[in-house]
């Protein structure tokens, strides 16, 4: 859980010290330990069933014993940041979809497809729907249709804090935090993501520059460009930013009640949204047209087409959302291979535990020698529901640290701290603060299999410099590259679905 634009209450604005921004928190509920509520009812119904069944059936109650005791250690015990419950459970399901050929796409030039749109795996669902955007232009709303929501994919490009003074810096980052906790008022809106995705330099651009180097020019000028144009896929790298907006027209009032209505109900939405971010130090480039959709979801599956998308811009041939997925592509334990790339998923295990700065995240989303997408998942609490929530936290904390004395074992130093975090945010709720859950996905990919250990360790390196502990997606990362691409998935939606079937 997290409540946006928070500031160190320690920092004073009068002095020179930096401004520091804090006091993350994971929603944690009632539980014995570190115990969720699941795992805690888990646990004391496998220890109290077999006490139960021994008053009238003793031998019925060793075996039964034995199932209680297996239970408890799949719970209790962790295997890599998960319980062995949990890892047992995923090791199962990605076993079972590889014996399904759910972890394979094979689709041949020549092969016809009913459905050629369908991309691989959790994508499926999803289709570009062109659209007008009220103002005499077009737009592409990514229409989910299991869920039923609708997308839209900001262009983007962030001002950066390189050549901002710190007031400037302070007041955009309070703005986004006005602005997430705005998005609790408005019901429509499921979640957001912000996705910056960055790559080495192409040899478009060495293109670009040299159609541009007048021949009226000085020879010594031609020559300098000339040798500037050589150093430019070593010295230089792309750096894409979005921002996707997620939209359940079912939430608006009145209810839409086709598809049609729908999209106009979510274009109404969208001015409001894009005029907030200007004042965070964001300017809006405009919305995501289908042919530019469909090039970078292409340039993601098959990344050395990326110098020939990026040559040909507007004029390339992918205008079709059938041509946004792969030829083939294959999810292993490890890793996902999908046409000439090979990529690998984290996902975020634990934020910062202390106060950072407002460039924390930098050395994560800075350009490197290999291509690397992060996706920032927000998912707003509404605002009605937001002071229960957080009640809720510190009822929970409460109920921990009277275990704690019941069974005379001392309180921790991180539950005091966990504690005091839920108190605090119950306070700066109730002064006007949004309340969400936040997560992050990162995702890289190399066409060189050879280099996977080191693009894999640079992410990793990364990581630890921007204060975040990540979790390789192991047996998911397939959901993890689709979660990252920044198209209004949710993985925890689609867990959810899984379990339902």
């Amino acid at each position: 859980m997290i409540d946006p634009g928070r500031i160190d209450p320690g920092i004073d604005p009068g002095r020179t010290e930096p401004r520091l921004y804090g006091h993350w928190r994971p929603e944690r509920g009632w539980g014995v330990g570190d115990l969720g509520p699941g795992r805690t009812v888990t646990v004391f119904a496998a220890v109290l069933a077999p006490l139960l069944v021994a008053s009238f059936a003793p031998r019925a109650a060793l075996a039964l014993g034995l199932l209680a005791t297996l239970v408890v250690l799949g719970v209790t015990v962790r295997i890599g940041g998960s319980t062995a419950a949990e890892a047992l459970t995923r090791r199962a399901r990605f076993a079972n979809g590889r014996a399904k050929g759910w972890t394979e796409l094979s689709g041949g030039l020549i092969t016809e497809h009913p459905r050629r749109h369908d991309l691989p795996g959790p994508l499926a669902p999803l289709v570009a729907l062109d659209t007008d955007d009220g103002r005499g232009g077009r737009q592409t709303l990514v229409f989910d249709r299991h869920t039923g929501t609708l997308s839209t994919v900001l262009r983007c490009a962030p001002a950066g804090l390189d050549l901002a003074d710190r007031a400037s810096a302070d007041e955009w980052v309070a703005c986004w935090g006005a602005w997430l906790a705005d998005l609790g008022h408005r019901p429509v809106i499921r979640h957001i993501a912000v996705t910056v995705d960055s790559a080495a330099s192409t040899t478009a651009d060495m293109e670009y520059v040299k159609s541009r180097i007048s021949p009226d020019a000085p020879p010594m000028a031609r020559q300098l460009m000339r040798e500037l144009v050589e150093l430019t896929p070593a010295s230089s790298a792309h750096t894409d930013t979005r921002v996707t907006i997620t939209l359940d027209p079912a939430r608006a009032a009145p209810r839409p009640t086709d598809l049609l209505s729908s999209v106009a109900e979510v274009t109404r939405w969208l001015p409001g949204l894009e005029a907030g971010l200007t004042s965070c130090g964001v300017g809006v480039l405009g919305r995501e047209t289908v042919s530019g959709l469909t090039a970078r979801v292409r340039s993601a599956f098959d990344p050395i087409s990326r110098d020939e998308i990026a040559r040909q811009g507007e004029a390339h041939q992918l205008r079709s959302w059938a041509q946004a997925g792969p030829v083939a592509a294959t999810e292993t334990w490890e890793a996902y291979r999908h046409d000439s790339g090979v990529s690998v998923s984290w996902a975020l295990l634990e934020a910062p535990r202390q106060a950072v700065s407002a460039r924390v995240l930098v050395p994560l989303l800075a350009p490197g020698p290999y291509s690397r997408r992060v996706s920032l998942l927000y998912l707003p609490c509404p605002a009605d529901q937001a002071a229960a929530r957080v009640e809720s936290e510190i009822t929970a904390g409460q109920m921990r640290k009277a275990w704690s004395q019941r069974t005379r074992r001392d309180e921790t130093q991180r539950e005091r701290d966990d504690r005091d975090r839920a108190m605090q945010a119950a306070r700066e709720e109730a002064e006007g603060a949004g309340v969400g859950r936040l997560t992050v996905y990162v995702t890289t990919t190399v066409t060189d299999p050879g280099q996977l250990p080191a693009a894999i360790a640079d992410v990793e390196q990364r990581a630890g410099a921007a204060k975040l502990r990540l979790r390789r997606m192991w047996g998911s990362q397939q959901a993890g590259f689709a979660a990252s691409l920044g198209l209004g998935l949710n993985p925890n939606e689609l867990a959810a679905r899984g379990r339902s079937r």
